[in-house]
C-alpha cells in the first residue's frame, strides 16, 4: 500500500515538519508506504486535448492542502483522494461552511455575509455597517472567507474598529455574533470515518481565539452527547472523511464555530495521547482494500 501525502509547499513551519514527522512513523507502524510531495512539486497543464498530469504512482492521496484546482484535477484523473476536493472546498470557505451547516439546521453564531462589490466605497460600507450595527451590536466576531489557526479572526469592538478592518480587509468577510461566555475557550473535536476518535479544551486567558498557535493550552476533553451529535452531523454534513470540529459552549448551548477539513495532529496527539494521524491512515488504508 502506498500513500500520497501532497502538503502545500509555503507550510514549511516546524509544526508541518513535526506532522509529516508523525505522519511517516505511523505510516511505516501500519505497514504503508507514505511518500510527499509539494502541490508545486506535481506537474500538470492545460492545452487542446484536455487536462495533461504527470503520472503519481500510489494507492491513494492524503491531500492536507486546500489548492481545490489540483485536488480537482487529480480526480478527474482517477485518484482517491481523502479528504474529497468537495470536503475540502466546502470547509476552506468559511461562507460555504456556514451556509452548508444553516442548511442542515445545525447551531451556529448568527452570520453576516459581506456582499461582494466591485469597486467597494464607503457609501455601501456605511449602509452595510448600519445593518451590522443594528443586528449584531458591539463587540462582534470578523473573519476573513479564508483563513486557518486562528488567523484573519477579529474582535470589532466599536465603529472605529469596523471601518478600519473594512479600509484593510475590503472583501471577502463575515461577522458573527460574539458569545463573552465562552471567550477565548473552545472545544475540537477530531472525527475519522464518522467516529469520534479524540477531543480537547482549549482555552486561552489573553485572547478570544482559543487556537494554541496563538498561545492558547489545552487539556483532555470528554465531549457531551450533545457535543458528540453536533459534531458529527457537521462532519457528515460537509462531507468529511476526517475532520476537527470546534464547539463553542455558549449559555444556550453548544454551538459549532468552525469545521477543519485539514485539524493540526500534533497536537491533539500531545494533548491526549491519541494518534489521530494512524488513525486517518489506517481508515484510508482499509477504505483502499475495500475498493
Amino acid at each position: 500500500m502506498k500513500i500520497l501525502l501532497i502538503n502545500n509547499a509555503s507550510l514549511n513551519a516546524d509544526k508541518f515538519k513535526e506532522q509529516n514527522a508523525l505522519l511517516f512513523e505511523s505510516a511505516k507502524q501500519l505497514g504503508i508506504e507514505l511518500e510527499i510531495k509539494r502541490n508545486i512539486d506535481i506537474k500538470y497543464y492545460y492545452d487542446s486535448n484536455g487536462t495533461q498530469i504527470e503520472n503519481l504512482d500510489c494507492d491513494a492521496i492524503l491531500f492536507y492542502d486546500k489548492d481545490i484546482n489540483l485536488a480537482k484535477i487529480l480526480e478527474e484523473k482517477g485518484y482517491k483522494l481523502f479528504n474529497n476536493s468537495d470536503c475540502i472546498k466546502n470547509c476552506d470557505s468559511k461562507a460555504l461552511t456556514y451556509k452548508i451547516l444553516a442548511d442542515n439546521k445545525l447551531p451556529i453564531p448568527k452570520t453576516f455575509i459581506f456582499p461582494l462589490l466591485f469597486y467597494p466605497n464607503k457609501e455601501n460600507n456605511l449602509l452595510y455597517i448600519k445593518k451590522i450595527e443594528n443586528e449584531l451590536k458591539y463587540p462582534f466576531v470578523a473573519k476573513k472567507w479564508f483563513g486557518s489557526e486562528g488567523q484573519q479572526v477579529f474582535l470589532i469592538k466599536n465603529r472605529q474598529e469596523f471601518d478600519s478592518l473594512l479600509d484593510r480587509e475590503k472583501q471577502e468577510l463575515l461577522f458573527q455574533e460574539y458569545f463573552e461566555e465562552c471567550s477565548g475557550s473552545d472545544i475540537r473535536i477530531n472525527i475519522v470515518n464518522g467516529e469520534i476518535v479524540a477531543s480537547m479544551h482549549r482555552f486561552s486567558k489573553t485572547d478570544f481565539r482559543a487556537n494554541l498557535s496563538n498561545g492558547g493550552n489545552a487539556e483532555k476533553y470528554q465531549p457531551t452527547d450533545v457535543e458528540k451529535e453536533l459534531a458529527l452531523k457537521a462532519s457528515k454534513a460537509l462531507g468529511c472523511d476526517f475532520c476537527g470540529v470546534d464547539i463553542l459552549q455558549t449559555k444556550n448551548g453548544p454551538v459549532i464555530c468552525e469545521v477543519n477539513s485539514n485539524a493540526h495532529l500534533n497536537n491533539i496527539y500531545k494533548v491526549t495521547g491519541i494518534n489521530v494521524a494512524g488513525k486517518i491512515l489506517n481508515y484510508i488504508s482499509k477504505k483502499i482494500r475495500e475498493l
